[in-house]
C-alpha cells in the first residue's frame, strides 16, 4: 500500500506521544521492585535479628544490630535503625522485637515530587518487624 503525503511523519508523531508514557511506566516497574526489594530485605534482617537474640539473649557479646544488617546485604548501600528489646528476655517465654528501618529515596528521581510541602510518593519510610520468642 503507498503511503500518501497526509501520513508522513505520522509515525514519529505517535512515537513523541507514546515513548514519555512507556519510559514512565518502564521506570515505575524498576522503582516499585526497588521498593519492594527493600522491604522483603528489611523484613529478613528483622527476622534474623530476632532469630539470634531469641537464642543468645544471655550471651554478654550480643549484637543484634550487627547481626540483622548482616543477614540483608542489600542493604549496605542504605543507612538502616535497627532497634530492638533483647534486655527484656531475661526470663524464658518472653518475646524479643527487632524493628528495622530506612528512608528511601527514588532511584531516578522522577518520584521526587512534593505537594503542599509533603512528598507524595518518594521519600518512602520503609519498616521491617521480627518477633520471637526468647529461649527458643
Amino acid at each position: 500500500m503507498l503511503k500518501t503525503k497526509k501520513e508522513r511523519g505520522a509515525v514519529a508523531v505517535e512515537m513523541a506521544i507514546l515513548l514519555p508514557l512507556l519510559l514512565m511506566l518502564l521506570i515505575g516497574t524498576i522503582e516499585f521492585g526497588r521498593v519492594f526489594n527493600v522491604q522483603i530485605s528489611l523484613n529478613q534482617a528483622a527476622r534474623e535479628g530476632a532469630r539470634h537474640a531469641a537464642i543468645h539473649y544471655g550471651d554478654p557479646t550480643l549484637d543484634v544490630e550487627g547481626t540483622a544488617l548482616a543477614a540483608a546485604p542489600s542493604l549496605d548501600n542504605l543507612t538502616v535503625l535497627v532497634t530492638d528489646n533483647a534486655t527484656e528476655c531475661a526470663d524464658d517465654g518472653a518475646n524479643v522485637e527487632v524493628i528495622a528501618r530506612t528512608t528511601l529515596n527514588s532511584v531516578s528521581g522522577l518520584f521526587d515530587v512534593e505537594l503542599l510541602g509533603m512528598p507524595v510518593i518518594f521519600p518512602l519510610e520503609l519498616t521491617g518487624r521480627g518477633v520471637m520468642r526468647c529461649g527458643g
